[in-house]
């Protein structure tokens, strides 16, 4: 049929869709199949038809689209209407839409009849090579890749090994990939550590009124190379390290020197010695201030890149919100955190002893160097 015949093919849709236009005419039966399609196509052409014009419009078609629950963008709709529009006139008339429906049935018979062609022909059995290597970084302490490849006769280290699988066919490969992934995530990894877990606590720090003596007694002491300072009110306001000490007591010992030639010139000139000034001076002028904090709650990965951003062995821990300290964390801390080898010793939480736990060892190191120079 033409396009003018189209409103005539269903009851009672010349004066606007009737109820009778639900119903299919028996006589499209006797055409066969193909008579029958055409029936039902003009009953949904003409649905959609809602100015009666024998054509369906760019605006029609959209709002079908709408209602039937499709968001489409401008440049995909565009590009469907060219699909169908083959004569490029800007709207669809009956033979276009019937044109692009048949073309769409045969490629669905056509995807059909392929996929149960490809699901006959026989599987080409083939290998895959898996490997595994676990990034620093992150919180895989308890991935281990020898035992995961194992099931493939793989192996390997525990943070890097691989395997080879083989598949009977190469569709295998995703779900095979899939299983490791979710046996990982099922088995090895764990919500990541936060710096509370594994910081140094309690933890050794200096008052900012302390002398350069006071201070190098301290780290000599304890076997410190930093420690924090802080204030009345436990508040981080510093840092200072064993290259502070160091420098601060360098100019100590030029002081005292200057001290000495003053009082020998005094003597030779017969004249009072001079007045004597304190020579040491209070930590707060020598420390390192305006020092990078980190707050507890700050995940392992979160404070190595704090570390690594800013070139420090060393990050005193507060409170969330606050500068109260409550702890240390060192390059040493993450590395020990990591566990990549199962011979290194780890202790307890952050392998951070108390300093009264690290005191004997501390003591027995000093014998040991006593020792050792006495015998040089």
């Amino acid at each position: 049929p033409v396009v003018g015949e189209v409103p005539q093919l269903l009851p009672g849709v010349g004066g606007g869709v009737s109820s009778g236009s639900d119903m299919i005419n028996s006589e499209s039966w006797k055409g066969g199949d193909l008579a029958f399609q055409r029936q039902r196509l003009a009953a949904t052409f003409a649905f959609y038809d809602m100015d009666r014009s024998g054509f369906l419009e760019k605006n029609e078609i959209f709002q079908a689209l709408n209602t039937a629950g499709f968001l489409i963008s401008q440049e995909n709709f565009d590009t469907l209407i060219g699909s169908i529009d083959t004569n490029g006139d800007g709207k669809i008339d009956f033979e276009e839409f019937v044109y692009f429906y048949t073309n769409m049935e045969e490629q669905r018979k056509w995807d059909a009849m392929r996929d149960e062609i490809e699901g006959k022909l026989p599987s080409t059995p083939s290998t895959m090579t898996i490997i595994g290597r676990v990034k620093a970084g992150v919180n895989v302490r308890n991935v281990n890749l020898n035992t995961l490849f194992q099931q493939f006769n793989g192996g390997g280290h525990p943070k890097a090994a691989s395997a080879t699988a083989k598949l009977d066919d190469e569709s295998e490969a995703k779900k095979v990939l899939q299983g490791l992934v979710d046996e990982l995530i099922d088995a090895s990894l764990e919500q990541q550590l936060t710096v509370g877990d594994f910081m140094q606590s309690p933890v050794l720090s200096a008052k900012p009124t302390m002398t350069e003596k006071q201070v190098e007694d301290l780290f000599i002491r304890y076997d410190v190379r930093a420690l924090p300072v802080v204030d009345d009110n436990n508040e981080v306001i510093g840092l200072v390290s064993y290259k502070e000490v160091s420098a601060a007591k360098m100019r100590l010992i030029n002081k005292q020197e200057k001290r000495i030639r003053q009082i020998e010139k005094a003597a030779e000139q017969g004249k009072e010695l001079p007045e004597g000034r304190p020579l040491e001076s209070a930590l707060k002028g020598w420390m390192k201030q305006h020092v990078q904090t980190v707050e507890a709650s700050l995940t392992m990965a979160e404070v190595e890149h704090v570390l690594l951003e800013t070139d420090v062995g060393c990050i005193p821990v507060v409170v969330d919100n606050t500068k109260q300290l409550i702890g240390m964390v060192t390059r040493t801390d993450l590395l020990r955190q990591h566990r990549y080898y199962s011979s290194l010793h780890y202790h307890n939480k952050g392998f951070s002893d108390s300093i009264a736990a690290r005191k004997p060892i501390i003591e027995l190191r000093k014998k040991l160097k006593k020792f050792d120079i006495e015998n040089e």
